[in-house]
C-alpha cells in the first residue's frame, strides 16, 4: 500500500477552508456525509444537534462492510473546531501547514477527519482485507464533547477502534482521568463592619477556612483539584454574607476521585463547625451548599490491549517512536469509554493546536496514517 499524500493533504486543506467553529458544524457536517457517500458508506445522521445549541443536524456515521468476518473498527475525530476557526487560510510549506497566522489552522481535528477519509479511500482502492469499518464524525467537541455525550451509539456496533484527536503522532493516550464539578454555596450572617462585625459570620472567612484545611493541587500522580472561582460581596463595610465557589477534582482512579471530592466536602463541614458562634443568646452558624457532579469518566484503556499493540508494532515496523501515556485533560474519548467503547486517543501531528501557531506537520500527519492503517488491517474479533 502506497499512501497518496496529495490526495490526504488536498482533503485536509478543502476541510480547513468550510467554516466549522463549535455549534456552527452545520457545513462540515454536510461535507464528510457527503464524502463517506462517495466512498461508498452507508450513513447516518443521528439528532445530537436537537439536543444542543448547534446549526448542525447531528454527529455522523458512516459504515463501510469488511472482506473479513470479524467485529466493527471504529474511527472517530470531531469536526468542530475552537476560534478563531472563520475565514481560515492554510499555507503549504515543505514540510508542514500552518494558517496565515490570523487564525487557528483547524488541524484539531481535521486533520483527524482527513486520515479517516483517506483510510477509507485506501481500503477501497486496494482492496485490502479487513473487518467492518464504522466512522464516527462528532459535534462540539471542543465546548463540552456535547455531541459524543447525545450520541446515539445504539446505531453503532463496533466498540474498539481509535481516536484522531491527540497532538503529536508519536503519542498514543490510553488513560484520562474522571472529573467532577463541585460547587460550593456559604450562607454566614451579614452585619456592619464598622459598628458591629463580632455579630457576622463572613462567608469568605469561611470558605477560606475550608481551604486552608483542604488538600489541593498536585494531591498524587493520580490526582489533581482545584477552586478557580469565586464570588461574593457588595460592600466592604459589611461582613460578607454569602459566597460561591467553583472548582473540580480530576483522577486517573475513581476512588481516588471520590475520596478526594469527600475530603472537600469534610473541608467545609469542618468550618461550619469552626464558625458556629452565640449571636445575641443564640446560636448561629454557617450554612454550606456543596454539590459534585460528574462532568465525564476516565478513559482507561489497557496497555495490553489489541489495538494498542498493533500501534506499537506498526510503529517499530516504521522506526518511529511511540509513547503510551496518560492524558491530564479530556476529550470525546472519555465520553466514549463511558458508553463502553474502548478507543486510544492518537496523535495526527498537530503543534500549538489552539492558537494562531497551530502548525500540522506533514511528515508526523503522514505516520498518523500508517500507524492507523496498520491497526485497521490487522484488526479481528
Amino acid at each position: 500500500m502506497t499512501l497518496n499524500r496529495k490526495r490526504l493533504v488536498d482533503t485536509f486543506l478543502e476541510m480547513v477552508q468550510i467554516d466549522s467553529e463549535s455549534f456552527q458544524e452545520k457545513k462540515m457536517q454536510e461535507y464528510v456525509e457527503k464524502a463517506l457517500k462517495q466512498i461508498g458508506c452507508r450513513v447516518i445522521v443521528d439528532n445530537a444537534g436537537k439536543k444542543f445549541e448547534t446549526n448542525a443536524r447531528g454527529n455522523v456515521m458512516g459504515f463501510l462492510p469488511g472482506t473479513i468476518k470479524s467485529a466493527p473498527f471504529v474511527l472517530a475525530a470531531h469536526v468542530d473546531t475552537v476560534k478563531p476557526g472563520c475565514g481560515i487560510k492554510p499555507v503549504l510549506k515543505k514540510d508542514c501547514i500552518t494558517s496565515d497566522g490570523t487564525t487557528i489552522l483547524g488541524a484539531d481535528d481535521k486533520a483527524g477527519v482527513a486520515i479517516v477519509l483517506e483510510i477509507l479511500r485506501t481500503l477501497k482502492e486496494t482492496r485490502v482485507p479487513h473487518p467492518p469499518i464504522e466512522v464516527l464524525f462528532t459535534l462540539c467537541e471542543e465546548r463540552g464533547m456535547y455531541g459524543a455525550k447525545n450520541l446515539d451509539c445504539k446505531k453503532m456496533k463496533g466498540r474498539e477502534g481509535i481516536i484522531l484527536d491527540n497532538e503529536g503522532a508519536d503519542e498514543l493516550l490510553v488513560q484520562g482521568p474522571a472529573v467532577n464539578d463541585i460547587w460550593v454555596d456559604v450562607m454566614g450572617k451579614s452585619a456592619h463592619a464598622g459598628a458591629c462585625p463580632e455579630k457576622g459570620i463572613s462567608a469568605l472567612e469561611v470558605a477560606a477556612y475550608a481551604i486552608s484545611h483542604m488538600k489541593l493541587g498536585r494531591i498524587d500522580k493520580e490526582t489533581v483539584a482545584n477552586f478557580g472561582v469565586v464570588r461574593g460581596g457588595e460592600v466592604s463595610n459589611v461582613v460578607m454574607e454569602k459566597c460561591s465557589l467553583t472548582g473540580e477534582a480530576r483522577s486517573l482512579n475513581n476512588a481516588k476521585l471520590a475520596k478526594q471530592t469527600a475530603h472537600m466536602k469534610a473541608a467545609f463541614d469542618l468550618a461550619v463547625k469552626h464558625f458556629t458562634k452565640k449571636i445575641d443568646g443564640r446560636i448561629c452558624k454557617p450554612q454550606i451548599n456543596f454539590k459534585a457532579a460528574l462532568r465525564y469518566p476516565a478513559v482507561l484503556v489497557s496497555k495490553s490491549h489489541p489495538v494498542v499493540k498493533s500501534l506499537q508494532a506498526a510503529a517499530k515496523r516504521l522506526h518511529v517512536p511511540l509513547y503510551v501515556r496518560a492524558s491530564g485533560g479530556g476529550c470525546d474519548a472519555n465520553i466514549l469509554s463511558g458508553k463502553g467503547f474502548t478507543m486510544p486517543n492518537l496523535g495526527v501531528g498537530v503543534r500549538d493546536c489552539h492558537t494562531t501557531k497551530e502548525t500540522l506537520i506533514l511528515k508526523e500527519f503522514y505516520t498518523a496514517f500508517e500507524l492507523v492503517w496498520a491497526a485497521v488491517t490487522s484488526y479481528k474479533k
